[in-house]
């Protein structure tokens, strides 16, 4: 089997592959001018060594170039399971003769530190001990003496020295020297900053491509007589394995030493359950689980830090935001903000630009491992309870912030029992600025990034899981608390999907307010899509379930919606009597209801060509909303809302006008954040300049930007249509 190498124990003379964490130091080969000493490997786990040929001859022009004054620090960089460390073994035994006097290999990784690693000096004491040298009557009492004394024993020497799993740079500059021997290789998940003065080269590992991961197949099943069957399975297990050596290496291996399993089988496991778990089968000895090079770096966590990592294994995505690290802590969320640095630190969670936190997908898997193995059902039903509930909490903090609407429901106006996001001071956020590194994201941007996962905590509460029990009530709120991001974004998809698992909730709590508010949804869903018959069925639906429930202004919201829905059909007289039937149902002190009821008599007067009577209706409607904002704030959105009814009414004997209503109208859906009316209104201001040709293709470009920045594809569809008509027309 070309490439493929087995495990290694005591005197060491050949090359050695190594995939994974060290447990402690080695002395690789022999050292010079003394007794030879016994190589002494333990490791977390061995696997194969396949086709890095590029990644070698690489270091392979690094060594050439040292030896003529280039740089003598390399840095391999690699998440853990890509084989930093193997590659860099494989590379030093196979030019063992260029450092004939000692091959050394430190495990630099885990201890004390909050996450930097191991300190100098205990590295410095692992290695006097590895050697076995006598310190006593050397002066080695102080961290200076012992790096002098381990300098003094590689001085002048052609040595090379491997720093595996380097946490920081503190760990590195110790060891470096200017003498032309000593070459030092460190290992880390991620770029050590802090070494730029000592040129490092960098070498950044990626996946092995899918070709190098058949040929490592190949090679270690050719043998078993399993070579080439299953061709479609064996490329699903190739896709599955994502060039990642660690699962490629122990996939293989289980195939070999299983006979009796299928690559179908084995693809369904790693499908269901996880690549890691799926492959933990056949392998009793900790010491040669997959999992097993994970469970060195959970070892050396603090406890906050450990339970904060199994946490995120219960977590329903691999990413999530800071403040979901304070709400697995409620009674201390500055612990959980203390683990969330301590795992970032250790190279277990990543961190982008805007805030956002990643685990690797094979980390975030042995996370959930440990949290099913470790932590009892009761805890882990306790961490998906907080999950749940920073979400829901989120959501309508965010919900509250978006939209000045009438809300139903027990948490608005709660307390939340977890520090969330910022959202007054994010909306304030100028108009394009960038978001930094712990700022708090504007609400629409929080339901955005976190909707998978909001998902996944309603599809999981809407039944048994884990000893745990369907939690009513869960669902529905959470459709209430979306309502305002899916008005002003649309993902008809999602919102389908949400508010169907919100309906189920509302009927089988016996809620029938909530019934009649998420069926209004469902409506106003469904008339965005011009689907106006399946509309009125869900506003029917929603008005009877509204008159046996004890919020009249259901009732009012459903007669509201059919008046809509009556007008978009063109059947505005029977719009009115809706809206006269909805009148008596508003709440008297909301001066916005009446703004909004006043708004659709207009678009119905409107419809009816009674130009005059809208208007008056619209300028009713601008009244109450400026009697409302002197209380309650501005509804820039529904202000908006009205200009363009006007504009509208104006736009073919007054366009000059029309056009500055527009305008106006852009801006204030801008300062809401309502994105898919601002989308609207820029192509309205692009229909109206369609004679103009530049001028109107210019605004119908930046509508469709919008549209397809919040995946709104049928509208993005549409003004392309008017592009390529507009622009071929001119």
């Amino acid at each position: 089997m070309s490439g493929t190498s087995n495990s290694s124990h005591g005197r060491v003379s050949g090359t050695l592959i190594q995939i994974g964490t060290l447990n402690g130091s080695l002395l690789a080969g022999e050292t010079g001018g003394e007794a030879p000493r016994e190589v002494r490997l333990v490791p977390a786990t061995t696997s194969v060594f396949q086709n890095r040929t590029a990644e070698l001859a690489r270091l392979d022009s690094w060594a050439e170039a040292a030896a003529n004054g280039g740089s003598r620090l390399w840095n391999i960089v690699a998440p853990l399971g890509l084989g930093a460390t193997a590659l860099a073994l494989t590379w030093i035994n196979r030019n063992r003769h260029l450092f004939g006097d000692a091959q050394i290999v430190m495990d630099c990784g885990g201890g004390l530190g909050e996450g930097r690693g191991r300190g100098i000096e205990e590295v410095c004491d692992r290695y006097f001990r590895r050697i076995e040298l006598e310190t006593e009557g050397r002066a080695a009492g102080s961290l200076t003496d012992k790096i002098e004394l381990f300098r003094s024993l590689t001085e002048g020497r052609s040595v090379v020295l491997l720093l595996d799993d380097a946490q920081s740079a503190a760990q590195v500059r110790p060891f470096l020297s200017n003498l032309p021997g000593l070459l030092t290789i460190a290992t880390s998940r991620h770029p050590l900053p802090g070494l730029a003065d000592a040129r490092p080269r960098r070498l950044t590992l990626g996946p092995m491509p899918d070709d190098a991961v058949a040929a490592m197949f190949t090679d270690i099943l050719e043998s078993a007589d399993r070579a080439g069957t299953e061709p479609d399975a064996m490329a699903e297990l190739i896709r599955l394995c994502a060039g990642i050596p660690l699962i490629a290496g122990h996939a293989a291996g289980l195939l070999y030493d299983r006979p009796e399993l299928t690559v179908a089988e084995l693809v369904e496991r790693m499908a269901e359950r996880g690549r890691l778990a799926a492959l933990e089968d056949g392998h009793e000895d900790d010491m040669v689980r997959p999992s097993s090079v994970f469970d060195v770096s959970y070892a050396e966590l603090s406890p906050h830090a450990a339970d904060a990592y199994r946490a995120l294994g219960l977590h329903p995505t691999r990413d999530f935001d800071a403040w979901l690290a304070g709400a697995l802590f409620p009674d201390d969320p500055g612990r959980g903000e203390a683990a969330l640095r301590e795992l970032v630190r250790r190279g277990l969670v990543r961190a982008d630009p805007a805030g956002r936190y990643l685990m690797d997908d094979l980390t975030y898997e042995h996370a959930g491992i440990l949290a099913r193995r470790l932590s009892a059902a009761e805890e882990r039903e306790r961490v998906r309870r907080r999950i749940a509930d920073y979400y829901l909490h989120g959501a309508v903090a965010a919900d509250t912030a978006m939209s000045q609407r009438w809300r139903l429901g027990p948490l608005y106006g709660s307390p939340s029992p977890c520090p969330l996001p910022d959202f007054a001071a994010a909306r304030n956020r100028p108009e394009g600025g960038a978001r930094r590194q712990g700022d708090p994201p504007a609400p629409g941007e929080w339901v955005a990034e976190n909707l998978a996962a909001i998902m996944a905590c309603m599809e999981r509460s809407g039944r048994v899981w884990d000893g745990g029990r369907p939690e009513p009530g869960y669902n529905w709120q959470m459709g209430e608390a979306t309502n305002a991001y899916f008005t002003a974004n649309g993902r008809t998809d999602e919102r389908a999907t949400l508010l169907a698992w919100a309906e189920e909730d509302a009927r089988a709590c016996g809620h029938p307010d909530a019934l009649a508010r998420i069926r209004v949804q469902q409506g106003e869903m469904l008339l965005g899509a011009d689907r106006v018959d399946a509309a009125e069925e869900r506003f029917l639906a929603a008005l009877a379930a509204a008159e046996t429930g004890t919020e009249p202004r259901g009732q009012a919201a459903a007669l509201e919606w059919l008046g809509i829905t009556e007008r978009r059909r063109g059947r505005a007289r029977e719009a009115l009597v809706y809206f006269d039937r909805s009148w008596p149902l508003l709440d008297p002190e909301r001066k916005r209801s009446h703004a909004l009821h006043h708004m659709h008599r207009a678009d119905a007067f409107a419809v009816l060509g009674e130009r005059d009577r809208a208007l008056e209706c619209y300028a009713a409607a601008l009244a109450c909303f400026r009697e409302h904002a002197r209380t309650a704030g501005r509804d820039n959105a529904n202000e908006g809302k009205v200009l363009v009814g006007q504009a509208e009414l104006l736009a073919a004997e007054r366009p000059r006008e029309a056009r500055t209503l527009f305008e106006e109208a852009l801006d204030l859906f801008r300062a809401a954040k309502r994105p898919y009316q601002e989308a609207k209104a820029l192509e309205a201001l692009g229909d109206l300049a369609a004679d103009d040709g530049a001028a109107g293709a210019e605004y119908w470009r930046a509508a469709l930007a919008v549209y397809e920045r919040i995946l709104n594809a049928d509208a993005a569809a549409r003004v392309r249509a008017k592009l390529d008509g507009g622009e071929g027309a001119h």
